[in-house]
Protein backbone atom coordinates (compact mmCIF):
# COMPACT_ATOMS: atom_id res chain seq x y z
CA UNK A 1 0.00 0.00 0.00
CA UNK A 2 1.02 3.79 -0.12
CA UNK A 3 1.32 6.71 2.18
CA UNK A 4 1.21 10.19 2.43
CA UNK A 5 1.74 12.02 5.87
CA UNK A 6 1.34 15.29 6.50
CA UNK A 7 3.14 15.83 9.54
CA UNK A 8 5.93 13.89 12.21
CA UNK A 9 8.02 15.71 15.27
CA UNK A 10 10.38 12.97 14.05
CA UNK A 11 12.88 15.27 13.47
CA UNK A 12 12.72 16.30 17.29
CA UNK A 13 12.87 13.48 18.35
CA UNK A 14 16.41 12.36 16.37
CA UNK A 15 18.18 15.41 17.17
CA UNK A 16 17.46 14.90 21.39
CA UNK A 17 18.44 11.41 20.90
CA UNK A 18 21.32 10.95 18.75
CA UNK A 19 19.51 8.03 16.74
CA UNK A 20 19.44 7.94 13.07
CA UNK A 21 16.29 7.62 11.03
CA UNK A 22 17.06 4.03 10.03
CA UNK A 23 16.31 2.06 12.68
CA UNK A 24 14.90 5.22 15.36
CA UNK A 25 13.08 3.47 18.39
CA UNK A 26 10.15 6.67 18.05
CA UNK A 27 7.38 6.07 15.49
CA UNK A 28 9.16 6.02 12.38
CA UNK A 29 11.96 4.66 11.16
CA UNK A 30 12.88 3.80 7.82
CA UNK A 31 12.86 0.22 9.30
CA UNK A 32 9.39 0.50 10.27
CA UNK A 33 8.19 1.64 6.98
CA UNK A 34 8.89 -0.74 5.30
CA UNK A 35 5.69 -2.29 4.58
CA UNK A 36 4.46 0.30 3.01
CA UNK A 37 5.30 0.80 -0.84
CA UNK A 38 4.87 4.89 -2.10
CA UNK A 39 5.94 6.49 1.10
CA UNK A 40 6.20 10.05 1.37
CA UNK A 41 6.21 12.23 4.64
CA UNK A 42 6.35 15.64 5.93
CA UNK A 43 8.70 15.81 8.45
CA UNK A 44 7.83 19.24 10.71
CA UNK A 45 10.70 21.37 12.41
CA UNK A 46 9.50 21.59 15.90
CA UNK A 47 9.92 25.25 17.60
CA UNK A 48 8.56 25.09 21.16
CA UNK A 49 7.07 27.92 22.87
CA UNK A 50 9.26 28.19 25.65
CA UNK A 51 11.73 29.56 22.37
CA UNK A 52 11.61 33.34 21.02
CA UNK A 53 13.82 35.48 18.91
CA UNK A 54 17.08 34.23 18.12
CA UNK A 55 16.74 31.02 20.35
CA UNK A 56 13.88 30.13 18.39
CA UNK A 57 15.50 30.58 14.93
CA UNK A 58 18.70 28.61 16.57
CA UNK A 59 16.47 25.74 17.37
CA UNK A 60 15.10 26.04 13.95
CA UNK A 61 18.66 26.05 12.35
CA UNK A 62 19.84 22.59 14.85
CA UNK A 63 16.37 20.09 13.45
CA UNK A 64 17.42 21.42 9.52
CA UNK A 65 20.51 20.44 10.14
CA UNK A 66 19.43 16.67 11.91
CA UNK A 67 17.37 16.27 9.10
CA UNK A 68 20.55 17.43 6.64
CA UNK A 69 22.44 14.53 8.78
CA UNK A 70 19.75 12.13 8.07
CA UNK A 71 19.03 12.57 4.25
CA UNK A 72 23.07 12.67 3.95
CA UNK A 73 23.22 8.90 5.33
CA UNK A 74 20.16 7.68 3.36
CA UNK A 75 20.71 9.12 -0.02
CA UNK A 76 20.24 6.04 -1.61
CA UNK A 77 16.16 5.30 0.02
CA UNK A 78 15.23 8.91 0.87
CA UNK A 79 15.20 12.22 -1.08
CA UNK A 80 14.03 15.40 0.11
CA UNK A 81 11.85 17.33 -2.53
CA UNK A 82 11.49 20.80 -3.05
CA UNK A 83 9.70 20.92 -6.13
CA UNK A 84 7.25 18.33 -7.64
CA UNK A 85 9.47 17.02 -10.00
CA UNK A 86 11.88 15.95 -7.46
CA UNK A 87 9.06 14.01 -5.30
CA UNK A 88 7.90 12.25 -8.90
CA UNK A 89 11.27 10.95 -9.13
CA UNK A 90 11.65 9.74 -5.28
CA UNK A 91 8.09 7.79 -5.80
CA UNK A 92 9.33 6.39 -9.48
CA UNK A 93 12.69 5.64 -7.80
CA UNK A 94 11.70 3.63 -5.16
CA UNK A 95 12.64 6.19 -2.15
CA UNK A 96 10.76 7.91 0.60
CA UNK A 97 9.94 11.28 -0.47
CA UNK A 98 11.00 14.24 2.36
CA UNK A 99 9.46 17.15 2.47
CA UNK A 100 10.07 19.52 5.29
CA UNK A 101 7.76 21.73 6.98
CA UNK A 102 8.48 24.79 10.07
CA UNK A 103 5.96 24.23 12.74
CA UNK A 104 5.78 27.48 14.92
CA UNK A 105 6.44 30.45 12.91
CA UNK A 106 8.48 32.08 15.92
CA UNK A 107 11.35 29.91 14.35
CA UNK A 108 11.97 32.84 12.49
CA UNK A 109 12.93 35.26 15.17
CA UNK A 110 10.65 37.88 14.34
CA UNK A 111 12.93 38.30 10.78
CA UNK A 112 11.25 38.82 7.17
CA UNK A 113 13.93 38.15 5.53
CA UNK A 114 14.38 34.02 7.18
CA UNK A 115 11.29 33.49 4.79
CA UNK A 116 13.24 33.41 2.27
CA UNK A 117 16.09 31.57 4.18
CA UNK A 118 13.84 28.89 5.19
CA UNK A 119 12.78 28.25 1.61
CA UNK A 120 16.40 28.05 -0.04
CA UNK A 121 16.67 25.36 2.93
CA UNK A 122 13.98 23.34 1.52
CA UNK A 123 11.15 24.29 4.02
CA UNK A 124 7.77 24.13 1.83
CA UNK A 125 5.21 24.42 4.60
CA UNK A 126 4.98 26.42 7.79
CA UNK A 127 2.59 26.39 10.33
CA UNK A 128 2.27 29.83 11.43
CA UNK A 129 1.75 29.28 15.14
CA UNK A 130 1.50 26.52 17.78
CA UNK A 131 -0.54 26.74 20.99
CA UNK A 132 0.59 30.06 22.18
CA UNK A 133 1.22 33.90 20.80
CA UNK A 134 4.12 34.75 18.57
CA UNK A 135 5.35 37.11 16.43
CA UNK A 136 3.14 36.47 13.65
CA UNK A 137 -0.24 36.09 15.50
CA UNK A 138 -1.59 33.40 18.51
CA UNK A 139 -1.91 30.00 18.91
CA UNK A 140 -5.28 27.83 19.63
CA UNK A 141 -3.96 27.99 22.86
CA UNK A 142 -4.43 31.62 23.59
CA UNK A 143 -8.41 30.83 23.19
CA UNK A 144 -8.40 34.14 20.44
CA UNK A 145 -6.48 36.74 18.75
CA UNK A 146 -6.09 37.98 15.37
CA UNK A 147 -3.12 37.55 13.13
CA UNK A 148 -0.67 40.63 14.02
CA UNK A 149 1.01 43.33 11.22
CA UNK A 150 4.36 40.57 11.17
CA UNK A 151 1.89 37.70 10.45
CA UNK A 152 0.29 39.26 7.50
CA UNK A 153 4.16 40.07 5.86
CA UNK A 154 5.19 36.61 6.44
CA UNK A 155 2.01 35.51 4.85
CA UNK A 156 2.70 37.43 1.62
CA UNK A 157 6.28 36.82 1.39
CA UNK A 158 5.30 32.93 2.06
CA UNK A 159 2.99 33.31 -1.55
CA UNK A 160 6.01 34.42 -2.99
CA UNK A 161 8.94 32.09 -2.24
CA UNK A 162 6.28 29.54 -2.35
CA UNK A 163 5.70 27.77 1.15
CA UNK A 164 2.52 26.77 1.84
CA UNK A 165 0.88 28.32 5.07
CA UNK A 166 -0.52 25.84 7.37
CA UNK A 167 -3.69 26.74 9.58
CA UNK A 168 -2.77 24.00 11.82
CA UNK A 169 -2.62 25.10 15.94
CA UNK A 170 -3.68 29.44 14.70
CA UNK A 171 -6.76 30.33 16.88
CA UNK A 172 -10.17 30.57 15.19
CA UNK A 173 -9.55 34.51 14.96
CA UNK A 174 -6.10 34.06 12.97
CA UNK A 175 -7.65 31.54 10.76
CA UNK A 176 -10.60 33.94 9.38
CA UNK A 177 -7.90 36.84 9.23
CA UNK A 178 -5.81 34.11 7.05
CA UNK A 179 -9.17 33.48 4.76
CA UNK A 180 -9.76 37.13 4.47
CA UNK A 181 -6.12 38.02 3.51
CA UNK A 182 -4.90 35.71 1.38
CA UNK A 183 -6.87 33.78 -1.38
CA UNK A 184 -4.27 31.01 -2.43
CA UNK A 185 -4.32 27.34 -1.37
CA UNK A 186 -4.00 26.76 2.27
CA UNK A 187 -3.35 23.28 4.24
CA UNK A 188 -4.08 21.88 7.97
CA UNK A 189 -1.52 19.29 8.07
CA UNK A 190 -3.07 17.89 11.35
CA UNK A 191 -6.39 18.44 12.56
CA UNK A 192 -9.26 17.11 13.32
CA UNK A 193 -13.23 17.63 13.00
CA UNK A 194 -14.70 19.85 16.25
CA UNK A 195 -17.82 18.89 15.40
CA UNK A 196 -17.16 15.17 16.16
CA UNK A 197 -14.65 16.18 19.14
CA UNK A 198 -14.84 19.48 20.59
CA UNK A 199 -11.21 20.47 20.75
CA UNK A 200 -10.12 23.78 20.19
CA UNK A 201 -7.14 22.48 17.94
CA UNK A 202 -10.30 21.06 15.68
CA UNK A 203 -11.62 22.09 12.60
CA UNK A 204 -15.17 24.04 12.95
CA UNK A 205 -17.37 23.18 9.96
CA UNK A 206 -16.91 26.70 8.62
CA UNK A 207 -13.15 25.89 7.77
CA UNK A 208 -13.52 22.27 6.67
CA UNK A 209 -15.79 24.46 3.72
CA UNK A 210 -13.44 26.88 3.43
CA UNK A 211 -10.81 24.38 2.62
CA UNK A 212 -12.53 22.53 0.73
CA UNK A 213 -13.03 25.41 -2.03
CA UNK A 214 -9.71 26.26 -1.88
CA UNK A 215 -9.07 22.65 -3.08
CA UNK A 216 -6.41 22.39 -0.04
CA UNK A 217 -5.60 19.73 2.24
CA UNK A 218 -6.86 18.46 5.78
CA UNK A 219 -4.53 15.95 7.39
CA UNK A 220 -6.28 13.77 9.95
CA UNK A 221 -4.43 13.91 13.34
CA UNK A 222 -3.92 10.43 15.55
CA UNK A 223 -3.33 12.54 18.63
CA UNK A 224 -5.75 10.78 20.99
CA UNK A 225 -6.83 14.20 22.93
CA UNK A 226 -8.31 15.07 19.52
CA UNK A 227 -9.94 11.72 18.64
CA UNK A 228 -11.95 11.29 21.58
CA UNK A 229 -13.02 13.36 24.87
CA UNK A 230 -9.38 14.31 26.21
CA UNK A 231 -8.57 11.86 29.45
CA UNK A 232 -10.23 9.02 27.81
CA UNK A 233 -9.00 6.15 25.68
CA UNK A 234 -9.19 6.97 22.04
CA UNK A 235 -9.02 3.91 19.15
CA UNK A 236 -9.54 2.92 16.05
CA UNK A 237 -13.18 3.68 15.99
CA UNK A 238 -12.84 7.65 16.60
CA UNK A 239 -10.57 7.52 13.71
CA UNK A 240 -13.09 6.32 11.41
CA UNK A 241 -15.54 8.10 12.86
CA UNK A 242 -13.73 11.37 12.13
CA UNK A 243 -12.86 10.10 8.52
CA UNK A 244 -16.85 9.56 8.14
CA UNK A 245 -17.80 13.13 9.16
CA UNK A 246 -15.39 14.46 7.08
CA UNK A 247 -16.40 12.63 4.41
CA UNK A 248 -19.97 13.84 4.88
CA UNK A 249 -18.95 17.11 4.63
CA UNK A 250 -17.22 16.61 1.00
CA UNK A 251 -13.90 15.88 1.88
CA UNK A 252 -13.58 13.26 -0.82
CA UNK A 253 -10.31 14.76 -2.42
CA UNK A 254 -9.76 17.11 0.55
CA UNK A 255 -8.68 14.40 3.17
CA UNK A 256 -5.79 12.50 4.09
CA UNK A 257 -3.27 12.02 7.03
CA UNK A 258 -1.07 13.89 9.28
CA UNK A 259 -0.52 11.89 12.39
CA UNK A 260 1.48 13.85 14.69
CA UNK A 261 3.89 10.59 14.32
CA UNK A 262 6.94 11.33 17.21
CA UNK A 263 4.36 14.25 18.66
CA UNK A 264 1.54 12.93 20.20
CA UNK A 265 -0.02 10.68 22.66
CA UNK A 266 -1.64 8.16 20.33
CA UNK A 267 -5.13 6.25 20.03
CA UNK A 268 -5.20 2.09 20.89
CA UNK A 269 -4.14 0.38 17.61
CA UNK A 270 -1.83 2.96 16.47
CA UNK A 271 1.74 2.56 17.96
CA UNK A 272 3.97 3.59 14.76
CA UNK A 273 3.78 4.02 10.99
CA UNK A 274 3.83 0.02 11.18
CA UNK A 275 0.41 0.53 12.31
CA UNK A 276 -0.88 2.33 8.89
CA UNK A 277 -1.36 -1.20 6.61
CA UNK A 278 -3.61 -2.29 9.72
CA UNK A 279 -5.28 1.08 9.62
CA UNK A 280 -5.92 0.70 5.87
CA UNK A 281 -7.55 -3.07 6.56
CA UNK A 282 -9.65 -2.02 9.59
CA UNK A 283 -11.15 1.31 7.64
CA UNK A 284 -11.93 -1.52 4.75
CA UNK A 285 -13.55 -3.72 6.90
CA UNK A 286 -15.43 -0.57 8.37
CA UNK A 287 -17.12 -0.53 4.89
CA UNK A 288 -14.99 2.65 3.14
CA UNK A 289 -15.07 2.04 -0.33
CA UNK A 290 -11.17 1.40 -1.44
CA UNK A 291 -11.00 3.79 -4.35
CA UNK A 292 -11.91 6.61 -1.15
CA UNK A 293 -9.03 4.58 0.99
CA UNK A 294 -6.53 5.60 -1.61
CA UNK A 295 -7.36 8.77 -1.96
CA UNK A 296 -6.98 9.36 1.85
CA UNK A 297 -3.90 7.53 2.25
CA UNK A 298 -2.02 8.39 -0.48
CA UNK A 299 -3.44 9.91 -3.85
CA UNK A 300 -5.05 13.62 -2.37
CA UNK A 301 -1.85 14.57 -0.61
CA UNK A 302 0.25 13.86 -4.17
CA UNK A 303 -1.95 15.09 -6.07
CA UNK A 304 -2.17 18.72 -3.76
CA UNK A 305 1.29 18.42 -3.41
CA UNK A 306 1.93 17.93 -7.69
CA UNK A 307 0.14 21.25 -7.92
CA UNK A 308 1.29 23.49 -4.86
CA UNK A 309 4.59 22.35 -5.39
CA UNK A 310 5.14 23.49 -8.96
CA UNK A 311 8.23 22.82 -11.05
CA UNK A 312 10.10 25.94 -11.21
CA UNK A 313 7.90 29.21 -10.03
CA UNK A 314 9.42 29.03 -6.46
CA UNK A 315 12.93 27.67 -7.49
CA UNK A 316 12.79 30.48 -10.13
CA UNK A 317 12.51 33.31 -7.79
CA UNK A 318 15.29 31.92 -5.06
CA UNK A 319 17.30 31.77 -7.72
CA UNK A 320 16.68 35.13 -9.04
CA UNK A 321 17.48 36.99 -5.51
CA UNK A 322 20.81 34.87 -4.22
Amino acid sequence: MDYFDLHCDTALHLLDTGEMLEKATGHISLEKAEPIDRYAQVFALFVHDKFSGEAAWQQYRKERACMHRQLLRNTDTTKLCTDAQELEEALLTGRRAVILSIENGAALGGQLSRVEEIARDGVRLLTLTWFRENELGYGSGCGSGHLKPFGYEVLKECRRVGIIPDISHLSDDGVADVFAADDGVLIATHSDARAVTNHYRNLTDEMIAELIRREGLIGLNFAKDFLHTPGENASLDDIYRHIYYFLERGCEKTLCFGSDFDGAHLPSGIDSIASIPPLFTYLQKRGLPDNVLYDIFFENALHFFRAALGGTKQNEVLQHTR
